[in-house]
């Protein structure tokens, strides 16, 4: 037998108690109390008005009897009984079994596994500059792109491998991530890495600085949320007036990812890394705000170290 049924069973025998309670205690004021109040009179103003001992005994007990269901009829219009107490804590134990915990549990899991992936992060990283400091000077171009995407695929793949702890993402919600580097050639940002749901088709769209949540997020140079794009204002203007593809990416988290994090020194971002969901309210601000920028930061290191600089060996080539 669970809590509410035990509650329900004591609220029936406490209720039973009462109302036997009270009925007496109405039937002693309304019927026998003046009956023994009156023959109290009555033995007063006799000739013989001394009370025997049986009959001042009686009385004394009468006078306490009657104190007695006075309070229980007091008590009883106000009466405040153990069965309210548990059914607040019922309630309370309820809220917690189904909100409180839960919620708990999930931020604990996204904690922990954002530990684990900036330190997966952490160490594709270290690998990945050791083997560009191993290379030798006249290493081939190409390879040098090639290397590139396998080094953002290693880093970036524990994003979309553990997405569902880190942004609590479910069957139904189709997710997207990427990565935006600006074109100083074309002026806009063009995408250098991708995963995404392979319900999902893509076209890989660039966008110019200033439009798009991508956009805002470089102008800006700060990270952009948004739980429901059919809601926001910010993007009426400047994201795409495809219904087809707002339902696609419904909701984002846009993070501009600079050289120097934390100094603004009027420089550009040299991108942004973009999360995206086909569901509303699919990221936390509270939750993810410390670990999406921490990625960048890992992002910016790789960036500066490895592909800025055969960038620009490339120009210099051309």
């Amino acid at each position: 037998m669970d809590l509410r049924q035990l509650n329900l069973k004591n609220k029936l025998i406490e209720s039973n108690i009462v109302a036997i309670s009270i009925i007496f205690a109405s039937m002693w004021m309304t019927l026998i109390s003046p009956i023994i109040i009156g023959l109290c009179i009555s033995k007063l103003f006799s000739t013989d008005n001394k009370f025997t001992f049986l009959e001042g005994g009686f009385a004394v007990i009468a006078v306490v009897a009657h104190l007695i269901l006075a309070l229980i009829l007091y008590r009883g219009g106000s009466r405040h009984i153990n069965s309210i107490e548990i059914d607040n804590i019922s309630d309370e134990n309820e809220h917690l079994k189904k909100d409180v915990i839960p919620k708990a549990k999930e931020l604990y899991l996204a904690a922990t596994t954002q530990q684990s992936v900036i330190y997966l992060i952490t160490l594709e990283l270290e690998s990945i500059i050791s083997e560009i400091n191993r290379k030798p000077k006249d290493y081939p171009l190409v390879k040098k792109w090639e290397d590139s995407q396998e080094g953002l695929e290693a880093m970036l793949g524990h994003l979309a491998h553990h997405r569902t702890p880190l942004f609590g993402f479910t069957g139904d919600s189709m997710y997207n991530m990427a990565l935006y580097l600006y074109d100083k050639d074309d002026k806009d940002l063009c995408i250098i890495w991708r995963m995404h749901d392979d319900r999902m088709t893509t076209s890989n769209r660039r966008w110019k600085p200033g439009y798009g949540h991508v956009g805002l997020a470089f102008v800006q140079q700060e990270a952009k949320i948004c739980h429901d794009i059919f809601e926001s204002t910010e993007l009426a203007n400047s994201s795409t007036s495809d219904t087809s593809d707002k339902e696609k990416y419904r909701s984002f988290l846009s993070i501009p990812v600079k050289d120097y994090f934390g100094n603004d020194d009027g420089k550009k971002p040299l991108g942004v890394l973009v999360f995206t969901s086909s569901s509303a309210g699919q990221f936390n601000w509270e939750r993810d705000k410390f670990f999406t920028l921490t990625i960048a930061k890992l992002l910016s290191i790789y960036i500066e170290r490895n592909v800025t600089e055969w960038s620009g060996a490339e120009h210099e080539q051309s």
